[in-house]
Order: structure tokens, then C-alpha cells, then sequence
């Protein structure tokens, strides 16, 4: 009888710790902690977070990893099922209790604690696919050209070109410098001018200098609108011998070098088959009811 007393005792007392460790274990709910770069960590409050950081910490075969993240990187938490603000987050941060108090029934358990310095952690976090220093030298240009109206009249304006410098990653690198861009078109000349090429040349129909400020760029770069001066393609088609164009572009850029790019087959004026049509046979290639900016 004695020993079935002593028997029940212990086991009562077994299932008394077991309940008292598992609401203990229940009061530890996953943080779920989504910080500014994107990147998402786990783990349950630790009880060394302070003012200005918050320690996860996770266990994993015998081995105990804190994982400190500043209160300010912080952009999304869930704690258990359920969202937070971080603000309340933080507020219950200070009332964890010290796990070292609770430590008592795994006690004979050897652990391994490893501790991440926050500076070298916060760098591989927001840039976890940069190099350590991102190079600011330019490399190279791109460039896009084409033709736009950017009044109120039915008449193309000139052509718009697209800069955009970029670092050896392909990066833009905003940079103030000069943009020289030039056009050149077949011209029609009399025959005898030009026999080899059955009466063409390859002319330059314009050149343009413009001033960049880094300022200016945007997240493609630079738009630059450059009027058609002199020759309108769509007012003096008699001066062309094609629709099409070539447009260079030198982009010169202090402490970095000067850049050079060149687009052929670029149009010059749009396609537009029932004006080619009126024009063939009227002379006219806009109707008496559009207005024109300009008349050449």
C-alpha cells in the first residue's frame, strides 16, 4: 500500500511539472518577423532584447541561435496567428520572461549559444544580392531613340531620345555631362552627284548639344526632346530619300569617359499610309482641317 501511495505521489507530481513547463512552452507563441529588405525570420522572444533591438531566438539540435534585428528594420510582425503592430511588439518584449529562470527542467541539456554581431547582419540583410561596395564608375550607355509630338498640332515634333549610364551591374548611375546626338538621312541629289548610290546620300540632317544634371534622371534616366530644326521630315519630303534614319549619340561625363552608341533604322517621321497616299497625289500631306505648328 505504501508503494502504491509513493507511486501515485510521483506521479502526480510528474504530470504537475509537465503541465507547468508545456503553459510555459504555450506562452511562447513563433514570432514571425518580416524585416525592410524582404527577408522573413522566426523564432520566440528572447528575453536579452532591449530598447533598441529584438533578439529571436531559435533552438535546433541542442544548438541556440539569437538573432538580433533593429526595432526600426522592422516593417511586418505575426506572433502566433495573429498580426502586431510593432509598437506592442516591443512593449511586450520587456515583459518576457528570463529564460534562464525556466531552464530548470532541461537542465542536464548542453547548449550552445551563438551570438551575430547586428552591423554584419543588417549589411547581408538589406543587400543580401549586392557586393559589399557597389561601384558608382560608368561602364557604358544605353540608349533608346524615336520620334514624338509632345504640342498641341498633328505634327511630329523631333525625336525623343532615352540615356541612361550604367556601372558594370547594369545599375544606373545618375551623372551630369554633355549629350551630342546626331541624325543623318539618305538626301535625294541629281543623279551625276551621286551615280554609285543611284542618286542618294547619307546626310546629317541635324546636331543637338544638351546639359545633363544628375538631378534630372529619373528611374530610366534622362528623356531628352530634341526639335527638328531645318528640315522637317514630314514638311520637306522632298528634301528625303527614306523614312528611316540614323542617329548617333556621344554622352561625355567628367571623371567617368565618353560614351558612344548608334541606332539605325530609326524612323524619322511615322508611318502613315493615307497621308503617303494624299501626298502622292495632292501634293498635301495633311488635311485642310488640321492645324500644323509650323508651316515649311
Amino acid at each position: 500500500m505504501l508503494v502504491l501511495r509513493t507511486i501515485l505521489t510521483m506521479l502526480i507530481a510528474a504530470g504537475s511539472c509537465a503541465y507547468v513547463v508545456g503553459e510555459t512552452m504555450a506562452a511562447e507563441p513563433v514570432a514571425t518577423v518580416e524585416v525592410a529588405s524582404g527577408r522573413v525570420f522566426q523564432g520566440v522572444i528572447d528575453s536579452s532584447s532591449t530598447a533598441d533591438h529584438l533578439v529571436l531566438q531559435t533552438n535546433q539540435n541542442g544548438i541556440t541561435l539569437r538573432r538580433p534585428i533593429a526595432w526600426e528594420r522592422i516593417a511586418a510582425v505575426t506572433l502566433g496567428a495573429r498580426s502586431v503592430s510593432v509598437a506592442e511588439l516591443r512593449g511586450m518584449a520587456g515583459r518576457i520572461e528570463v529564460r534562464g529562470q525556466r531552464s530548470e527542467v532541461g537542465k542536464g541539456i548542453r547548449k550552445i549559444e551563438l551570438r551575430v554581431k547586428t552591423g554584419e547582419l543588417r549589411a547581408k540583410d538589406e543587400q543580401p544580392q549586392q557586393p559589399a561596395s557597389l561601384p558608382t564608375q560608368v561602364a557604358t550607355m544605353s540608349m533608346d531613340p524615336y520620334i514624338a509630338n509632345w504640342d498641341a498640332d498633328v505634327e511630329t515634333d523631333g525625336l525623343v531620345v532615352e540615356v541612361a549610364p550604367l556601372d558594370a551591374y547594369g545599375t544606373l548611375v545618375p551623372a551630369s555631362g554633355t549629350l551630342e546626338v546626331e541624325l543623318f538621312a539618305p538626301q535625294r541629289r541629281v543623279f551625276h552627284h551621286a551615280p554609285l548610290s543611284g542618286g542618294d546620300t547619307l546626310e546629317l540632317v541635324e546636331r543637338w548639344t544638351r546639359a545633363l544634371n544628375a538631378v534630372d534622371f529619373g528611374p530610366r534616366g534622362v528623356q531628352v526632346r530634341l526639335p527638328y530644326g531645318a528640315i522637317h521630315p514630314e514638311l520637306r519630303p522632298d528634301w528625303m530619300a527614306s523614312w528611316y534614319g540614323l542617329v548617333h549619340v556621344r554622352l561625355t561625363i567628367p571623371g567617368h569617359g565618353v560614351f558612344e552608341d548608334s541606332r539605325d533604322g530609326v524612323r524619322i517621321r511615322p508611318w502613315a499610309p493615307n497621308r503617303d497616299h494624299l501626298e502622292m497625289n495632292t501634293g498635301r500631306r495633311f488635311l485642310p482641317t488640321e492645324r500644323l505648328g509650323r508651316h515649311d
